[in-house]
């Protein structure tokens, strides 16, 4: 099982220069490889391959081949994806723009680890680059390390941590047979931008709640904003605009870091749910597409339009598949397509407002509960619900003997301290000055004794005199 763990480096100066220059380095093949690819396409109608790439950029760059290997290897990607998007939308454009920095690539055979220690090398006669790992990835055998730049050198390293083992006992094995004739062990999840996922085996639901990201995003906003608003009124790339800019990515990093650890923390609990309750097929609701034409159709407004597009269920939904594969739970795409207007007890479409669900055919209503586990829940467990039923049975049908499912509601909070909250980022914020002192003649050391040394200071200042 491949994973990627990435690390913050704290650089002294002159491996910072070092980290620079290998960046540079870097930039400069993926802008030779790019003009010489294109040169040679227009001048004679070939399209070289990524074998003829390489032969040719032998022995030019002072890095490892590898490295040089992996520029190319990313440039005849792009190549190929670009080429079979552009079957369907011929807007889209292959890469051509040159680059100032790119990130540097090291494979298996350059890629050293002594105890604590890393070394990375940069081909014979070269000077290679050392860091210090953490302690949880001493004696680590990495397939690939990269050095990427997040408002600060990080480096991603990418381990085989090994495949897991779903062997179990045979009474173990006994209880997962009966569950399966059952169907107790398929569970479904509602991915949602409010809440960020409601799951529910058909007997127990939980809701995860996402308003704690949300916050994080709307800060991030509302910071930007008056950043931007602030270089309006300045020249671009003066020296107070580069600061600005300066404080405005690190605005974005520092969100960038929240919201994937929030993401993180939300998907654990999913899955820690799911195992605890002997849980062997995850159906995870697809929501692709959903933040299309909402502006030509006019769908949503423009607060709900940001809400949506900077809704990160991509990645949670990565987030939570590589951790399910981690313990042998098997993953399935459902398309979510009116589970949450579907009553499922009689199959009435019903859009309801707000968070509670009341269906005016039958009566059924499903209302929040934050503090106890009640036979209760909101629309987006309905949805969960109608999620399971539809993968199981294939079609989205109401039950007759419906029961709702006993929901729990679980919140993320920081604790006390570790949550940030600032106006502009410290932009405009000067230190206030200690407030002055009048001295009165008295030397400038005795203001910081004690009151009651003063005293005996003073007469023996008196008695030398």
């Amino acid at each position: 099982m491949i994973r990627p763990r990435q690390v913050k480096l704290k650089l002294s100066k002159s491996q910072f220069h070092h980290c620079q220059q290998l960046s540079k380095e870097s930039a400069k093949v993926w802008n030779f490889v790019k003009n010489f690819f294109w040169r040679t396409y227009r001048k004679k109608g070939i399209w070289l391959s990524e074998g003829s790439l390489k032969r040719y950029t032998k022995q030019r760059f002072a890095l490892h081949s590898d490295s040089i290997q992996a520029v190319i290897e990313k440039f005849c990607g792009n190549l190929s994806s670009e080429r079979t998007l552009r079957k369907e939308n011929s807007s889209i454009r292959y890469p051509y723009k040159g680059k100032s920095w790119f990130c540097v690539h090291w494979k298996q055979k350059a890629i050293k680890v002594k105890n604590r220690y890393i070394h990375l090398s940069n081909s014979k006669g070269r000077q290679g680059i050392v860091f210090k790992l953490p302690v949880y990835l001493i004696g680590c055998q990495p397939r690939c390390v990269e050095l990427i730049w997040r408002n600060g050198y990080w480096l991603s390293i990418t381990l085989d941590l090994g495949k897991f083992d779903t062997t179990t006992s045979g009474d173990n094995s006994k209880q997962q047979n009966e569950q399966l004739q059952l169907k107790y062990n398929t569970t479904a999840v509602d991915l949602g931008e409010i809440h960020a996922m409601t799951i529910t085996d058909g007997n127990e639901a939980i809701v995860i709640s996402g308003r704690q990201l949300r916050s994080v995003k709307r800060n991030r906003n509302r910071r930007v904003g008056q950043l931007q608003k602030l270089q309006s009124r300045c020249q671009k790339d003066s020296r107070r605009w580069q600061q600005l800019q300066a404080v405005k990515a690190k605005v974005m990093a520092e969100c960038h870091r929240r919201t994937r650890d929030l993401s993180h923390k939300i998907t654990r609990l999913a899955v820690d749910w799911c195992f605890d309750h002997d849980v062997s097929t995850l159906v995870i609701g697809d929501v692709t597409g959903i933040s299309k034409n909402t502006k030509s159709k006019k769908r949503l407004n423009k607060k709900n339009r940001q809400k949506i597009s900077q809704w990160s269920f991509y990645q949670q939904r990565q987030y939570l598949q590589y951790k399910c594969d981690e313990i042998g739970i098997e993953t399935v795409l459902e398309p979510e397509h009116s589970t949450s207007k579907t009553c499922p007890r009689c199959s009435n479409k019903y859009k309801p407002k707000g968070r509670n669900y009341h269906c005016q055919a039958c009566s059924l209503k499903m209302a929040v509960h934050e503090v106890t586990a009640e036979r209760s829940e909101h629309r987006d467990v309905v949805g969960a619900c109608n999620i399971r039923t539809k993968h199981l049975t294939g079609v989205l049908s109401g039950k007759d003997n419906f029961d709702s499912p006993t929901v729990k509601y679980l919140r993320i909070d920081y604790p006390k301290g570790e949550s940030k909250s600032s106006s502009v980022a410290g932009v405009n914020r000067r230190k206030r000055r200690k407030p002055f002192r009048r001295r009165l003649g008295v030397p400038e050391q005795l203001t910081l004794l004690l009151p009651t040394n003063v005293g005996t200071i003073q007469s023996r200042m008196l008695g030398k005199t």
